[in-house]
């Protein structure tokens, strides 16, 4: 890998805010906080072609945030009210979330991945969603005194209904509409049901959203009314992205990098590593759940530091992995997982 992202390195490994960045024709990078979370920022993209200015993946909307990205727009020769479109490569709330109050202030559209549902939002009683949530983290074998923890809240799942909704849908193959029309779609399911990347063949950059970054693994959660079975499907979009080792990736988080194709073969192999341990564990275990998995697996800040919305990634990585392994054929008896199998080809070693 060549690290082509200098200073968002040092920054990154420094603990501090990046510098906007010019990183090609008409494309700035520019860093997002996203207040009280290990990852402190995303890193927003700023596209100007002509009269069109589009801010791919915005950022979490704080008011901190939106000083960044306004001085963001700056720096690239704009402003607010000169944004034309949004792009959230997937709906998360540090991604989509300053969509809303973009578009209120400019008036731009908003573009999603065609398969990018309301999937953890799609409830009609907040009450009884976070209850199901419970009762599921107890089907899990979260301890009663962490379930709490680790449960969806009333707050968080009004949160993410406040999210801006979709005015334009791409999927594979399709151009984002703007000017010169060089930024094209890829699907890239896995980390969000409908994650998409963007791939500029003339400025030779691959904007990648939270599917490949550099040095972190990107999280796969098994989630409700998500994706049955997303680790499988995280597979098959790093397989469809190797190849163009010239193009620069521009990742939502951490800093840029050349070197797709090996990124993308090490973050297969460390997630099929990952299964591996997972198997090793459930033929040790005699009654294992979800819960005493995890317990046992290897996090790089350890699994008693884990609470909160870490804990639930850590519980819901776990559990795409057990579906993976029993939808490969491996017949486990853990409770809480999908009964729908993959017809997919095994893609176990």
């Amino acid at each position: 890998m060549e690290i082509t992202g200098v200073l968002q390195r040092e920054a990154w490994l420094n603990k501090y805010m990046p510098p906007v960045e010019s990183v090609a024709e008409g494309v700035w990078s520019v860093p997002v906080v996203f207040p009280d979370n290990p990852m402190r920022y995303t890193l927003a993209y700023i596209v100007v072609e002509d009269e069109d200015c589009l801010v791919v993946d915005p950022g979490f909307d704080s008011f901190q945030g939106r000083l960044d990205l306004i001085a963001g727009l700056s720096a690239a020769g704009a402003t607010v009210s000169d944004v034309t479109g949004i792009l959230a490569t997937h709906f998360h709330t540090d991604h989509l979330g300053m969509a809303r109050w973009l578009r209120r202030w400019s008036g731009a559209w908003i573009a999603l991945g065609k398969a990018e549902k309301r999937y953890i939002s799609a409830f009609t009683n907040a009450w009884e969603e976070t209850a199901a949530d419970r009762a599921r983290m107890r089907t899990w074998g979260v301890p009663e005194d962490r379930i709490n923890e680790a449960a969806l809240d009333v707050d968080g799942l009004m949160h993410l209904r406040r999210l801006a909704d979709a005015d334009l849908r791409v999927g594979d193959g399709d151009t984002v509409p703007i000017s010169r029309g060089r930024l094209s779609v890829v699907e890239t399911p896995g980390h969000t049901p409908g994650h998409i990347c963007l791939r500029d063949d003339s400025r030779e950059i691959f904007l990648s959203g939270d599917h490949v970054l550099p040095r972190i693994t990107p999280n796969v959660s098994l989630e409700m009314r998500g994706d049955p079975d997303p680790l499988r499907s995280c597979l098959q979009s790093l397989d469809r992205i190797e190849g163009d080792e010239a193009f620069e990736v521009l990742p939502a988080h951490e800093y840029r990098f050349r070197g797709l194709s090996d990124r993308a073969r090490e973050l297969k192999s460390l997630a099929l590593t990952r299964s591996d341990e997972v198997l090793a564990l459930l033929e040790k275990q005699g009654h294992p759940t979800i819960w005493t998995i995890a317990t046992q697996l290897h996090w790089s800040r350890g699994f008693p530091s884990l609470g909160g919305v870490q804990l639930r990634l850590a519980l819901s990585e776990t559990a795409a992995h057990l579906q993976y392994l029993r939808t490969s054929g491996v017949e486990h008896g853990v409770e809480g997982l999908p009964a729908r199998r993959s017809t997919g080809s095994t893609l176990l070693r």
